[in-house]
């Protein structure tokens, strides 16, 4: 069932991302009155079709890989008197080049304002994350060895505020690949400090660790339960969803961590647990269970899972953000702007070197990251679905022929020259441009199966 959730997930996602794609291609060509003969998502047989009052054919391909606007003269000269049904109609190549250009940079720009649109709508409707408070720092990590501590804030990173939990991964991840330091402004109690982590080609390999974790520095999760095991001795003693473990046996428990440190020392004893439900503080006695680690030693537990669901959280550790109609737009733009130049930056890191090119991913991590983040929520799908989208409209703005970065480059040749290109340019170009896509996307496909292995 996973895998058929995951398959949907995927072909969700890329119909959507490719879909808006070629909407922008199509709807252009729409609006300067050349004539679109077909317009396909997918690739292969059809799974089905149909045409509208304009001799537009309508598909989609079984495989969700792809997709592309045929239009009139593209690819299909029209000779004088071969169609005369069509020998009314506006080819691309009578087109003018600035009406060609908008034609073939509204693809990727369509991407551009899908993410702003996602981005805009997360804004307006509201989302609750995860603050920016230290959940666990792994020992001996630059992390720890800087300083940084369970409880501690996170305030800037490199003088860029950070507010919530993403923000520390998004500054981080401008760093990836760098050597330097990396300086962090956190909160201690009521004491403001900064602190300095050193970093050498920093993540520069093939690690698809967070950043945040990769410095040694995990997310704050509270002691809250999620669900109970039928049976356990924490649904047995009264144990309910929602509850906020407070102490065990006087000792004080702040993160779900330090909740599982305790229980493991103490297998098969009787323990206080202080509570807090809703607004009231109780108290709950209760035998431990107990079971065989991997390492053979014996440890306690209460069956008792983790709670995801952020609105169960102490408000302190969260941060809800819901803005207005018109700052949820500037949200939407800014987010766009920022994981815009984020992605430029990681592309021009990776092909000087900075960057392993064996991080590039291919259909295989997207359809497992798309069925990841469909099984964590709206929210996450979405936001995976905007960057995505960022993502394919920068790859096609490319400046490689058989893209659409390599078409604009053509257009604007011809605009200088004052002349079309010539026919075999255009042929050698877009063979070079074949090899060098299809080889793209062997490298990705081959850094997904490595993966996996």
């Amino acid at each position: 069932m996973d895998i058929l959730f995951t398959i949907f997930s995927f072909i969700l996602l890329i119909s959507i991302i490719v879909g808006i794609h070629e909407l922008g291609h199509f709807l252009t060509a729409r609006f300067y009155n050349i004539h679109v003969i077909k317009f396909k998502i997918g690739f292969g047989k059809e799974l089905f079709s149909f045409e509208d009052k304009r001799n537009c054919n309508y598909s989609f391909g079984i495989l969700p890989l792809g997709g592309y606007v045929q239009m009139l003269g593209e690819n299909n000269p029209v000779q004088e008197g071969s169609e005369p049904s069509l020998s009314d109609k506006k080819s691309y190549l009578q087109a003018s080049p600035g009406e060609r250009a908008a034609v073939t940079f509204a693809g990727p720009l369509a991407n551009f304002i899908l993410a702003a649109i996602v981005y805009f709508f997360l804004a307006i409707v509201g989302t609750i994350q995860l603050s920016s408070f230290v959940g666990e720092v792994t020992a001996g990590s630059p992390a720890a060895q800087s300083g940084l501590a369970v409880k501690d804030k996170i305030l800037e990173i490199d003088e860029s505020s950070v507010e919530v939990f993403n923000d520390i991964n998004l500054m981080l991840s401008k760093r990836i690949g760098d050597t330097g330091s990396i300086n962090v402004k956190y909160l201690r109690g009521d004491s403001e400090a900064i602190t300095s982590i050193p970093i050498s080609n920093w993540l520069s390999g093939n690690d698809q660790t967070a950043p945040s974790a990769a410095l040694g520095l995990q997310p704050y999760l509270p002691p809250v339960v999620g669900q109970l095991q039928d049976e356990g001795p924490a649904s047995v003693y009264g144990l309910k969803q929602g509850d906020l473990i407070k102490a065990i046996n006087g000792v004080e428990i702040f993160t779900w961590q330090d909740l599982s440190k305790v229980l493991s020392r103490l297998p098969n004893e009787l323990i206080d647990i202080k509570l807090q439900r809703g607004n009231d503080l109780k108290t709950i006695t209760l035998q431990t269970a107990s079971f065989i680690s991997d390492d053979g030693l014996e440890k306690g537990r209460i069956g008792i899972i983790a709670s995801n669901d952020i609105s169960q959280w102490p408000a302190d550790y969260t941060v809800e953000k819901k803005e207005d109609l018109f700052t949820a737009l500037l949200v939407g733009i800014h987010n766009t702007y920022r994981y815009t130049v984020l992605i430029i930056s990681s592309i021009g890191k990776m092909i000087s070197g900075s960057i392993s090119a064996d991080n590039l991913g291919g259909p295989i991590q997207i359809s497992v990251l798309a069925g990841s983040a469909a099984k964590a929520g709206y929210v996450t799908f979405l936001s995976m679905v905007a960057l995505l989208s960022i993502n394919l409209g920068l790859l096609n703005l490319l400046p490689i022929p058989i893209l659409d970065g390599g078409q604009l480059l053509m257009i604007a040749i011809e605009k200088l020259k004052g002349s079309p290109v010539s026919e075999m340019t255009l042929e050698y170009s877009m063979r070079v441009g074949i090899v060098l896509v299809v080889s793209l996307m062997i490298f990705a496909f081959a850094n997904d199966i490595a993966r996996l292995i």
